[in-house]
């Protein structure tokens, strides 16, 4: 299972050597930019996993406290797997949130009173306000807004940090749990396991990074709620306490909306895992569902999956436009409420009070309204995520025979007791040693007595039954000696091996396994990894013995023809190999272990006679003899040499004993015998057949591949064959920008051109009425402190006119009549009121219509998406599911698509808004102070500069998580295909394990890369912003002049520094957007597959050739025709070599009603002629079904109307 990649000798990552000040300005991420900027980034630049995101070591601990958890369960207590998680990490987060929130709030409320004396200053009448001291009030708005900054990227990237370890943990503990996992009890034990497991580890397991930023919020929210509080009843009185009522009777809507969106999460992810385990069960059985041309029945059954889906995602996207509507516009009313409340009293307004009313307002909505609700939000779906988790770590498990200990996998120190070996913590695992494996050998290694077993089922009603499996069982194996197990089919012998392995708990009865068990299942698992990795199973290389277990198995002829031998990979599921060579290199995997009892469960049908008869004495009665043996098989006549035969029916053993007793006298065992001989005759029938001269030609082209002093090699040198490494068919990754053309598919995917344009144009209004109620905000206190002006320049004026003492009063200088503005607008308090009221209004209104529409369009977008894929995917030819894994493809239908659903509107629509946002803020800027035009421009160039260099690192880099990602999947995707055969090799359970984790440290050594450069990104934005708010503030004293007012300061000043928090997060979310692109652009390639060609039939040539053919009744004999016909396995476009026949030069004729048998030795090409019919590869030449050629009549009429017997396959096959 291993691709590779680690062999690769890793950098360490320079964070764990950096400084303070590196790692606080995030310095040590220069190296990464630095490759980025030139696009040399790859998955070989992804340094080692840091020590403290190691999966093995985070998985033990929380394994040691999932098992206290279970230990529980014993005692009638529920297990919580959150109650180990806060126990594993809970301490460390939650001083850490506290630390933050107190310190953010004490900085954050600061800012507010040092606006409150700068905007004092530039109003009519200063305040009392000296220079000296607005400069230090000034200094105090730059220098808080920069220490805010800086401390916020440090502490988010310390909380996605503990995010990842819980993550990491989880993924680790789930991975174990598969490994011990009962397939036998139904449910989510057996059904769709690989979707239900791939949905916990991405979907599920992502919420745990979108929780831990937010949960700080459920911390800082009350505290700064109530200082702000508390500070706008010293600025306006009461009136504070109906704006603050307001925005508090959201707080239970929000609440209600969090606990409906938990529930709709839920129900998502229950609709997406049915999704993807009916998609996995299609990918699976993509060759029958060819051959049978059901693309478009299966089309409508996911189809019906993923209307049940989007349904719910619908509803979700719903909610979502309800709560951001509430984010964007509960502070607006707010204001407005407070503003009326306090001019209902008579009250002065003034500049100062209304922009620091407005500045608490703004922190409020980011603690009260934004965080507040997400926070809420994302920790119900973390809750149910971790629900979703414990629910299956409480599933049933097989027995763990051995004693090892899956909860801790690292190296521990073994200490020799004997036949015992000691495990470091304190258990013992049933482990032989060379030297005392003789002497120590039990009477009895496997004994069954009164054994009966059931399946567990669920009908349609939902309620549980039992189906009987194994009834009163009574067999003992013991050592030196070979078993067979004979009878029909459905009479229970895998079922058998099924219980010698403890995969099914006994209803009554007992099992005792004294031994360590090899097993070889019916259906061959081979996961992909060249030959010699599968037969060796992470086992040592034993010379002597592996090429015993190569020549007893029938495969030095294989590995001889093979391009690179036994280094040759064998692509997912051995897809590259024939049946036979799969079922000869899984009994080499089980016969290669030392082990006491080997069950092989009829490995002998898979390969012709003469191998079968080959393997039946080299093997089983050679190369075993010192072994026990139980040998299910089909054929009675390899029960001759057995020193005890079963006979089952039903789930019963109904004889035993050997050969010539139950020959005699036992009827059912007669009834067998004379089967296999009418077998065994058809087959000396067809003998001549075998070793024809189309196989030895198929052998030398085969040969040809590989020169014959590689051969020599191979035979006599293994060890030595180190040059002939596999190539392994890693997942491309793409490098550049994403094609506009991505944007336009999508955008096209969503509606229609004039859709779009209407969608804008919504935008637009929206943010025009947005930013007007700031504007109109300043325009009315200007308004407001010059009528206040005025009135106290006139009292004073007509005081002076009527002083008869001759003194003079002192009246301020911004008094007099030519420094007061006129009310251009000639308007009323009320009026002013009504204009602002009004425009919140119209804001609300087009900003609930954007989001609706908006979310619509991509909701549009994502199921048209989904169902061209699934159209390009099923289209595909067959060379595509044989060279790519089907974890691979199932990464793109679940995690690239959860990702398109959910993930990527949110991140459009904050890009949008953002945007039009910053332009906003920028011209309202420029229009109150227009000498800030060139500080303008010259801030805009360095952020988009950086944002460039941000998002070549960062594209690159989500590609890079992309494929580290979907490796884990392939990994774990190969375990749920062979769970049983792992489960045999117990003793390699553990090394399974510690692969997975690997895989996993591979992912989170990427993943790191991702948070670090955003978090570097952020914060240098937020520095490069904050040095534009010092251009800003200091603006006002250089270039002030008579139009310089309070309303004009405050309103500026606080404009920029709502840039600071947003244009970080703006930013990143347009890399966001072109990094969640990707998953469209890898939906598209999947989308623009070649497809097999010609699929319908070609009227033009069918008339051309056959005018008086009525072709919805053809075909009517059924006569086949193959003429100088020639199959070649293709490659994928752009792979080098060159692509190999399987057949070549074919003639045949199959008359009507004609019985045609086909036989052959292993690999001679048999598959490949149902191939060519079905046309499954590439073939050359000409196949004919009733004179009509099978290119004219199109693939899917030939499908339709041939049949062939598929293998064993899931339940929506069987449906």
């Amino acid at each position: 299972m291993d691709p590779g990649y680690f062999d690769i000798e890793r950098k360490q990552n320079p964070r764990e050597t950096a400084s303070f000040l590196s790692k606080f300005c995030f310095w040590y991420t220069k190296p990464i930019f630095a490759k980025g900027r030139k696009g040399q980034l790859s998955i070989s630049d992804v340094y080692r996993c840091t020590p403290g995101h190691k999966a093995a070591p985070r998985g033990d601990t929380m394994g040691a406290q999932w098992r206290k958890q279970l230990q529980k369960k014993e005692k009638g207590k529920q297990p919580s797997l959150l109650r180990a998680i806060i126990r594993t990490h809970g301490t460390k987060f939650i001083i850490g949130n506290i630390i933050y929130a107190i310190l953010d709030a004490s900085i954050r409320l600061s800012i507010p009173m040092c606006l409150e004396g700068l905007i004092n200053y530039f109003s009519p009448s200063h305040a009392g306000v000296k220079a000296n001291e607005a400069y230090l009030y000034a200094v105090g708005v730059v220098g808080l807004m920069a220490l805010s900054a800086s401390l916020v990227h440090p502490m988010l990237l310390w909380l996605l940090d503990m995010a990842m370890k819980v993550r990491v943990a989880c993924g680790s503990l789930i991975y174990r749990k598969l490994l011990r996992l009962d397939l036998t009890k139904g449910g989510k034990a057996s059904e769709g396991l690989a979707g239900h497991v791939v949905n916990l580890l991405t979907t599920d397991a992502q919420r745990f990074d979108m929780a831990s930023l937010f949960m700080v919020d459920l911390v800082r929210t009350p505290i700064e709620s109530t200082l702000i509080v508390y500070l706008m009843y010293r600025q306006i009185g009461v009136a504070t306490l109906i704006g603050v009522a307001f925005l508090l009777m959201f707080i239970p809507l929000q609440g209600y909306l969090g606990k409906i969106s938990s529930k709709l999460r839920h129900q998502t992810a229950i609709r997406t895992d049915n999704r993807i385990r009916l998609m996995n069960e299609v990918i699976q059985s993509i060759e029958a569902i060819k051959m049978y041309a059901w693309e478009n029945a299966f089309a409508r059954i996911i189809g019906k999956a993923r209307k049940k889906e989007m349904n719910v995602i619908k509803k979700m996207s719903w909610l979502r436009a309800v709560m951001i509507s509430c984010v964007k516009l509960n502070t607006k009313v707010a204001i407005l409420l407070s503003i009326m409340s306090y001019i209902s009293f008579q009250n002065e307004l003034t500049a100062a009070k209304v922009f620091v009313i407005f500045s608490y307002y703004e922190i409020l909505k980011y603690t009260l309204v934004d965080f507040l609700p997400l926070a809420i939000t994302f920790t119900l779906e973390a809750y149910v995520s971790v629900k979703r988790m414990q629910e299956f770590l409480l599933l049933p498990e097989v027995d763990n025979q051995d004693g090892v200990d899956l909860m801790t996998i690292e190296e521990k120190f073994v200490q020799s007791n004997g036949v015992f070996e000691k495990i470091g913590n304190g258990q013992q695992a049933y482990i032989k040693s060379e030297s005392n494996l003789e002497q120590m050998k039990p009477p009895v290694l496997i004994a069954m007595k009164d054994y009966t077993a059931h399946w567990k089922s669920v009908d349609d009603d939902g309620v549980d039954g039992k189906i009987p499996a194994l009834e009163d069982i009574n067999l003992t194996v013991k050592p030196d000696t070979l078993t067979t197990v004979v009878g029909t089919v459905g009479s229970g012998k895998s079922t058998l091996l099924q219980a010698m392995l403890r995969e099914l708990t006994p209803t009554t009865g007992h099992l005792h396994v004294h031994a360590i068990v090899a097993y070889a299942s019916q259906e061959p698992w081979l996961f992909e990894a060249s030959v010699r990795q599968n037969i060796l199973f992470g086992q040592d290389m034993d010379l002597r013995r592996y090429k015993q277990v190569i020549k007893c198995c029938q495969l030095k002829t294989d590995l001889e023809i093979l391009p690179h031998g036994d280094k040759t990979v064998v692509g997912e599921r051995g897809a590259s190999l024939s049946g036979g060579q799969r079922a000869r290199i899984s009994l080499a995997r089980c016969v290669y272990q030392n082990a006491d009892v080997y069950l092989l469960d009829d490995p002998l049908a898979a390969v012709d006679a003469k191998v079968a008869q080959a393997i039946y004495e080299d093997c089983i009665r050679n190369f075993l003899r010192d072994k026990a043996t139980v040998l299910v098989t089909h054929h009675v006549q390899y029960a001759k040499h057995a020193h005890n035969v079963c006979v089952m029916r039903s789930g019963r053993i109904v004889a035993q004993g050997t050969y010539h007793e139950l020959k005699n006298g036992v009827a059912e065992f007669e009834k067998l015998i004379e089967m296999g001989e009418k077998v065994e005759e058809e087959k000396q029938k067809q003998k001549s057949y075998e070793n024809t001269e189309s196989v030895e030609h198929s052998y030398n082209k085969l040969r040809s591949q590989r020169s014959m002093s590689e051969a020599s090699q191979l035979s006599f040198n293994l060890d030595l064959d180190n040059n002939l490494d596999p190539k392994y068919e890693g997942e491309s990754q793409k490098k550049g920008s994403v094609d506009n053309s991505v944007y336009v598919a999508y955008v096209r995917s969503g509606g229609s051109s004039l859709s779009m344009a209407l969608l804008i144009l919504l935008f637009l209004l929206a943010q025009l009425f947005y930013s007007s109620t700031d504007v109109w905000l300043k325009e009315w206190v200007n308004l407001e402190e010059a009528n206040s002006a005025l009135t106290v320049a006139s009292a004073a004026n007509a005081t002076q006119t009527t002083n008869t003492t001759g003194e003079t009063p002192v009246v301020p200088p911004a008094t007099s009549f030519e420094d007061i503005p006129s009310n251009r607008f000639h308007l009323t308090r009320e009026q002013c009121l009504y204009i602002y009221g009004g425009l919140i209004g119209i804001c609300i209104v087009f900003t609930w219509n954007k989001l609706v529409i908006f979310y619509n369009t991509c909701i549009r977008a994502s199921v048209t998406l989904h169902d061209n894929m699934f159209r390009g995917v099923t289209s595909a030819p067959m060379w595509f599911f044989h060279h790519n894994p089907s974890g691979r493809i199932l990464n793109r239908f679940s995690k690239d698509m959860g990702q398109v659903d959910t993930l990527l509107p949110v991140a459009l629509v904050d890009c949008l808004g953002f945007f039009l946002e910053v332009i906003a803020i920028l011209v309202v800027v420029c229009l109150v102070n227009w000498w800030l035009l060139l500080p303008t421009g010259v801030v805009a160039v360095l952020l988009f500069l950086l944002r460039d260099l941000f998002l070549n690192t960062s594209r690159e880099l989500k590609r890079i998580e992309a494929i580290a990602r979907s490796q884990s999947l392939n990994h774990l995707q190969a375990t749920v295909s062979g769970l049983t055969t792992i489960r045999a090799a117990r003793q390699h359970q553990r090394t399974l394990a510690r692969e997975f984790d690997k895989q996993q440290d591979l992912h989170s050594s990427a993943w790191t890369l991702v948070l670090n450069t955003n978090r570097a990104f952020g914060f240098w934005m937020d520095m490069i912003c904050c040095l534009y708010l010092a251009f800003v503030t200091f603006s006002f004293f250089l270039f002030a002049s008579e139009d310089t007012l309070g309303g004009n300061v405050g309103l500026a000043i606080t404009q920029v520094i709502g840039l600071v928090g947003m244009c970080q997060y703006g930013m990143r979310q347009t890399a966001e957007v072109e990094n969640q692109m990707t998953s469209v652009e890898r939906i598209l390639e999947y989308t623009n597959l070649p497809p097999e060609k010609p699929v319908d039939v070609d009227k033009d040539a069918l008339k051309r050739e056959h005018p008086a053919l009525d072709f919805d009744k053809w075909p009517t004999k059924g006569e086949i025709v193959f003429e100088d016909v020639s199959l070649e396995y293709e490659k994928p476009p752009g792979a080098g070599g060159e692509a190999s026949y399987a057949i070549r030069g074919v003639n045949f004729t199959v008359h009507a009603a004609e019985k045609v048998a086909v036989v052959g030795r292993t690999g001679a090409g048999k598959s490949s002629l149902l191939s060519a019919l079905f046309r499954l590869a590439r073939v050359s030449g000409s196949v004919r079904v009733d004179g009509v050629s099978a290119g004219t009549a199109g693939l899917r009429a030939v499908r339709r109307h041939a049949a062939r017997q598929p293998g064993p396959r899931g339940g929506l096959l069987r449906r």
